[in-house]
């Protein structure tokens, strides 16, 4: 569970925690990973960040501190990789429609006395300019395009699938 408080109050052993998941995690997985798509001449790195890899929320510090060093992890991979044949980019969905994503929703609405619909509409997706929640096939398939022969040449970007919060 993802702890949401103010920095002066957010727990050091859980913030550590956080980085150790969301970001130090897939920098030992590349680390594996990267010697055999080097020696092979080809590979491709997607990471999954979040729209809080590109813009903050207040309250959540650990996350966000880890979805902007993973943004920051990728283009490092992409500039080392790229004369290898190895691409690195990231994908940034905003809220994904997931059974923790769902929980969230119910909690939400528990504890402010809205509905569910009315928790995704003032809440969650209040700063988003397509109003639901992203489907997991949506990411899926921008994976998979990233992985295919037509994105040879993308490497250090992101696809951002915010449903447009990130525009605003």
């Amino acid at each position: 569970m993802i702890t949401v408080s103010p920095v002066e109050e957010f727990p050091p052993d859980r913030f550590a925690r956080i980085l150790r998941l969301m970001l130090e995690s897939p920098f030992l997985l590349t680390r594996a990973a990267l010697p055999h798509m080097y020696e092979r001449g080809w590979g491709r790195l997607v990471h999954i960040s979040s729209a809080h890899g590109l813009r903050a929320s207040a309250f959540k510090s650990a996350y966000v501190a880890a979805k902007h060093g993973l943004e920051g992890l990728s283009k490092v991979i992409a500039l080392e990789g790229a004369e290898r044949g190895v691409t690195s980019n990231c994908v940034n969905p905003g809220y994904v429609r997931t059974p923790l994503v769902e929980r969230q929703v119910r909690d939400q609405a528990r504890v402010h006395g809205l509905s569910e619909e009315d928790v995704l509409a003032q809440v969650m997706l209040k700063s988003s300019a397509i109003k639901r929640l992203l489907d997991p096939t949506e990411v899926a398939r921008a994976v998979t395009y990233l992985c295919s022969p037509a994105a040879s040449f993308v490497t250090g970007s992101n696809i951002v699938l915010d449903g447009g919060w990130s525009a605003s």
